[in-house]
């Protein structure tokens, strides 16, 4: 049998062996365990459902105008294909200003010419992809929700008096530091409608053909029309009420915002 062992390479060792070499190779074990505590909670009144509430619907114009220069000189534009994009849609609380940036992503097709003779003008067709900017705010109107914003109230000290230093004890005082966190208003975008015009005031005549021009700048003048729905995740209770979604929640310090007294008015805002 032993030859038999050593001929496959096989080695036999005896269970102390084995026994002490797992010791040494096994290093798995618990490290801490903690029995926690328990934590008691309280109900927080709210609503019945957390839902995405319409605040305001409403269509703004944009007027924008801008020069394009193509890559090359076109004697004539085919088609502009023109989309909407909106890149910040901004609610600013207390007031009824929105304030909004975004693009206008214009693709030119355009006629490059390459060659004109007796009376003709052969070209190829090329395209040029340009981003006008635009940037504005406007008022809204809300349609019976309001947005739910609610400042952090101011964080508070409390000082001890030390009759030793006859001041206050600079070793020890107690604080309070709340933080609330507010659902953002964010934007849709509904539908948009485009009118333009494109204005050519740099041609050259090409070749002496009548009303034949080859440009390479031009203005661009559009009217914009934007459909825009201003949204909140808001909890609600159901059925709704016809004022109030039930009770403000109460918050343990004033958290009411500061407005400006315009004219002896104050400018409030529901929370």
């Amino acid at each position: 049998m032993d030859n038999y062992n050593k001929a496959k390479g096989a080695t036999i060792i005896s269970y102390e062996t084995y026994a002490n070499k797992c010791e040494k190779d096994c290093d798995a074990r618990v490290l801490q365990a903690d029995t926690l505590p328990g934590a008691d909670n309280y109900p927080w009144p709210g609503g019945d459902f957390k839902l995405p509430r319409v605040l305001s619907e409403f269509v703004v114009q944009i007027d924008s105008e801008a020069k394009i220069r193509l890559n090359e000189p076109a004697y004539e534009i085919k088609r502009i294909e023109k989309q909407v994009f909106l890149q910040q849609c901004r609610y600013i609380p207390s007031t009824n200003k929105v304030f909004f940036e975004g693009y206008i992503r214009k693709n030119i097709e355009y006629a490059a010419k390459t060659c004109s003779k007796y009376n003709t003008i052969s070209g190829t067709i090329k395209d040029t992809t340009v981003h006008v900017p635009f940037k504005f705010y406007t008022k809204v109107e809300f349609c019976g929700a309001y947005p739910h914003i609610t400042p952090n109230p101011p964080a508070m000290v409390a000082r001890y008096f030390d009759e030793k230093r006859m001041g206050k004890d600079i070793r020890e005082a107690d604080r309070s530091n709340i933080e609330i966190f507010n659902e953002p208003v964010y934007c849709e975008l509904e539908w948009s409608a485009i009118y333009d015009a494109d204005i050519n005031e740099k041609g050259r005549q090409i070749d002496k053909m009548l009303n034949e021009e080859e440009f390479q700048e031009f203005t661009d003048k559009s009217v914009i029309y934007l459909c825009i729905k201003l949204l909140q995740k808001q909890q609600v209770c159901w059925p709704f009420p016809v004022k109030e979604d039930g009770k403000k929640k109460p918050f343990p310090q004033n958290t009411e915002w500061l407005s400006p007294n315009l004219h002896g008015k104050k400018l409030e805002m529901p929370l």
